[in-house]
């Protein structure tokens, strides 16, 4: 409800005093009436009294005005007091009203056990509103009315900018800012700060859901122990989530480092620092406060409480079927029986006889994930580590399997977070397949029972669904898994929150263990069960379950929980076991030693082959590989591979230019032609040559290319210059490339795009692979240049190039002479007088371009490229590089 208040009326400038013109005229007529009656001048004095009149008239009404002005601002300043004074109380009401409905936690802990307004909160409720913090809020109080800013008094006394302040101030007040817990709150940012946060929220929700209408889950961590003495009915799971559940009631306070690592239900996303909160609630903009944080003594004293308020009211916890650990059931031996569930008597399900996979399915907050820990647990307690073995995928985040990860049996735990890893481990678990198929060949088993040195792998996927959503080429690979894991005893346990979504009758169809905890849907507990008892399951009673084994009569039960000191003595009782063979390799290694390849030739570094369940060293064979190309964005390893190949083929590295031309063109014997060759950044090389230049030496490098030379190839891209090159590299590697499409140019599959590799990782054959890193850096070829001939030459001079020392005599174009040395244009002049010179003596060019130098030399052959000015001699048909020491005419290359 708003409250509107009026401002006062504004101040006006009162109306200017008329002119007294009868006043005025007054005398005037009397003295001329007196002197028309009396014929005395004199009496004409009086008119000017009607002057006097006036001006007296005048003054009297600017005093007057001036007292009405000052009485105008006084009213409006006193009426206007009055407004604010009005204003203040509508807001002091309104702050009471909202420290009434929302006290913030320290209020809330500080009202006595027998509080009547304690635990307001029911099923149905419309949301679950907590304090984030204190911040600015919309008051409901507004300011009705207009100050005209034209009015001359209103300007003099700023009575329009009180008015907009007083209007402003009303706007506002600093209140709490609310969030809905039940649109799931994530907190992000340092963890002592987000703890403290949580813990204020978390003791909101503790004072507004009664004991008796929601359960607890809490997460495993010894930051949360202070809720051990909570009213409500407390589960512990891994992670980092607060749960409330009850039927109709679900709220969630989460923490996490960055908002990515969030569940998936926390909408309302709260980045926390030590004086400021900005949240974004769903629908609205960005908003700030100043966040309440409690300490942990501060929430231990509320909880103790709340708990002598529940006994003082007679409440207890929801529960269901109330708490069953696994300590407390027996163990079960023969196959892989495992017992974790309990109704009026221990339940046992044995994937081996019953599966021989299971499919497991509930929704957010069911008990999933206490579940999957007891199966595991049950199956591994009192087996080998050479007996049973765990591959563990969450795509949850990890932190579901966290408290079992070190256990001997588990051979890895794969997650979302290292989706690259992911698709390698899966991909292995095809070769793990054929792995076990050979062996049973190789004994004349049938089966894994019948088979020795075999032990049976349990496969448990955490969020099947969200699994597929990301890599949704697996769930043929989970097919194949399921039609052929009983004879090769390899078994899934696939848990989901959509089981009629995700697990198709594909898979459904080799599923005999079936178990629905609590869905939303009945369609998702027909599916799994073919009941829709599964979907009546109240939210408060966690890990409560419907059982079907083999197409039987279903069955309720109550998962059995593992408390993180029984998993702990677990994992210690079977730390002396040898690992079993993990179903793939470790990941290959950022930095390689050369010395760590093994093999001889040309090596290369290591290939992942997940498919073959191995790691193989890579090499180059330039006699049956061809020419290599290798290409790379900056920092990807491109140059170390090109001083790996040069080192081990006992040649330079080319990076220039100049020096590539000099390897290209020269004399073409047999021995120069089979020369390896290294050349790195070939596509910027290119692009430094001139059209005529560029075409001479791609068509030279494709020639010793197709005459199987050793040749090798680096580029940072697939540029058009390399377009004759590029398909004559039998062998193509491909190193991190920022760009997807610039990935594909190269040669590469878009989905094997990853532009996060580390230097020397690439691709080889849509293979992974790791360069070696070189013992050391190879040498650089050095651009050929040949030094100032002495004796008998021409010399062409360009218009900054100095005379050398052997032209110092030397006779003009046209003259008879040992040294005729001139100019382009003397040159010119002298028609075919150089062609007829350059047959018995060299002719040396200094500081003129190569434009200048055809137009004075027909027919000469190509020139190398220079850096610097140009300096050149031909001699026996060749154009050569000149080392002269002049400043103006430099020939260093």
């Amino acid at each position: 409800m708003e409250t509107r208040i009026a401002l006062p009326r504004a101040p006006s400038e009162p109306e200017p005093a008329s002119f007294p013109l009868l006043a005025s005229l007054a005398p005037v007529l009397g003295a001329g009436a007196l002197w028309l009656l009396l014929q005395t001048p004199t009496v004409l004095v009086l008119a000017l009294l009607g002057p006097v009149i006036a001006l007296a008239s005048l003054g009297d009404g600017r005093r007057v005005r001036r007292r009405r002005r000052r009485r105008e601002e006084e009213r409006w300043r006193a009426e206007l007091a009055a407004v604010a004074d009005r204003v203040d109380a509508a807001l002091d009401e309104r702050r009471a009203a909202l420290a009434r409905a929302h006290p913030g936690p320290r209020a809330l802990a500080a009202r006595p056990a027998h509080d009547p307004h304690r635990w307001r909160a029911a099923a149905g409720d419309a949301g679950l509103p907590i304090v984030l913090g204190m911040g600015a809020l919309p008051s409901g109080v507004a300011v009705d009315g207009e100050v005209p800013a034209s009015d001359r008094l209103v300007r003099s006394i700023g009575a329009a900018a009180e008015a907009e302040r007083l209007r402003s101030a009303a706007a506002t007040l600093l209140g709490p800012v609310l969030v809905d817990s039940s649109e799931g709150v994530g907190l992000v940012g340092p963890a002592p700060v987000a703890l403290a946060v949580a813990r204020a929220a978390v003791v909101q929700l503790l004072e507004a859901v009664p004991p008796d209408a929601a359960a607890l889950i809490a997460p495993d961590d010894p930051a949360w122990d202070w809720l051990a003495a909570a009213p409500h009915q407390l589960h512990r799971e891994p992670g980092a989530t607060v749960r409330f559940v009850g039927e109709g009631l679900e709220a969630t306070v989460a923490i996490a480092p960055v908002a990515s690592a969030l569940p998936r239900e926390c909408r309302v996303v709260v980045h926390v620092a030590l004086d400021r909160a900005r949240l974004r609630p769903p629908g609205s903009g960005d908003r700030t406060c100043a966040p309440v944080a409690l300490a942990e003594r501060e929430a231990a004293a509320a909880v103790a409480l709340l708990a002598r308020a529940a006994a003082h009211a007679g409440i207890r916890g929801a529960g269901g079927t109330g708490r069953v650990e696994l300590e407390a059931l027996p163990v079960a031996t023969g196959g892989l029986a495992a017992i974790f569930l309990a109704d009026d008597a221990p339940v046992e399900l044995d994937l081996v006889r019953d599966g021989p996979h299971a499919v497991v399915g509930g929704t957010t907050g069911s008990g999933k994930s206490e579940l999957l820990l007891a199966w595991v647990a049950a199956m591994a307690t009192g087996r080998s580590t050479a007996e049973v073995a765990f591959l563990l995928v969450d795509f949850k985040g990890g932190a579901s399997f966290a408290p079992i990860a070190a256990l001997a049996h588990c051979v890895g735990v794969m997650t979302d977070l290292d989706e690259a890893g992911a698709r390698r481990a899966i991909e292995s678990l095809r070769a793990e397949l054929r792995r076990r198929e050979r062996m049973l060949a190789a004994q004349g088993a049938r089966a894994v029972d019948e088979a020795a040195g075999l032990g049976r792998l349990v496969i448990v996927v955490d969020e099947f669904a969200a699994m597929l959503q990301e890599l949704p080429d697996l769930h043929r690979l989970f097919v194949d898994l399921a039609a052929r894991g009983r004879s090769l005893g390899v078994h899934l346990v696939l848990c989901t929150q959509r089981p009629a979504e995700a697990v198709r009758d594909a898979l459904l169809a080799n599923c005999g263990i079936r178990i629905s905890l609590r869905v939303t849907e009945p369609h998702d507990a027909l599916a799994i069960t073919g009941t829709a008892e599964a979907a009546a399951i109240p939210l408060e009673a966690r890990g409560r379950c419907v059982v079907r084994v083999s197409g039987g009569a279903t069955r309720t039960a109550q998962a059995a929980i593992a408390s993180p000191a029984h998993l702990a003595r677990l994992v210690d009782a079977a730390a002396g076991q040898p690992r079993p063979p993990r179903p793939w390799c470790e990941p290959l290694p950022e930095r390689l030693p050369l010395a760590a390849v093994p093999g001889d030739g040309i090596r290369l570094g290591l290939v992942d082959l997940p498919a073959e369940q191995r790691v193989a060293p890579a090499r180059w064979l330039p006699a049956t590989d061809g020419p290599l190309l290798a290409i790379g964005g900056a920092a990807s390893g491109r140059t170390g591979l090109a001083d790996l190949l040069a080192t081990q083929l006992g040649c330079p590295v080319v990076d220039r230019e100049d020096a590539l031309w000099d390897a290209l063109w020269e004399p073409q014997t047999e021995r120069a032609v089979a020369a390896p060759l290294v050349v790195d950044d070939l596509d910027l090389q290119l692009a430094r040559l001139g059209e005529e230049q560029q075409a001479i030496v791609v068509q030279l490098l494709a020639r010793r290319m197709r005459e199987g030379a050793p040749v090798a190839l680096t580029a940072r891209r697939a540029s058009s210059a390399m377009g004759q090159l590029a398909p004559l590299a039998e062998l193509r590697i491909l190193l991190r490339i920022a760009s997807r499409q610039e990935h594909v140019v190269a040669g590469g599959a878009g989905a094997l795009h990853d532009g996060t590799l580390p230097p020397g990782a690439g691709w080889l054959r849509d293979e992974r692979i790791q360069l070696a890193i070189a013992e050391g850096r190879a040498p650089r070829r050095a651009p050929r240049s040949v030094p100032m001939p002495t004796g008998r030459a021409a010399i062409v001079l360009g218009p900054a190039a100095a005379m050398p020392a052997i032209a110092r005599e030397a006779a003009r174009p046209g003259q008879p002479g040992d040294v005729v040395a001139g100019t382009v244009a003397e040159w010119e002049a002298a028609w075919g007088e150089l062609d007829r010179l350059r047959l018995d003596r060299p002719v040396v060019v200094l500081g003129v371009d190569e434009r200048q130098l055809r137009q004075v030399l027909r027919n000469a052959p190509p020139a190398p490229p220079m850096r610097g000015a140009p300096a050149w001699v031909l001699a026996d048909g060749r154009l050569e590089r000149l080392r002269y020491p002049s400043s103006e005419a430099t020939g260093t290359a």
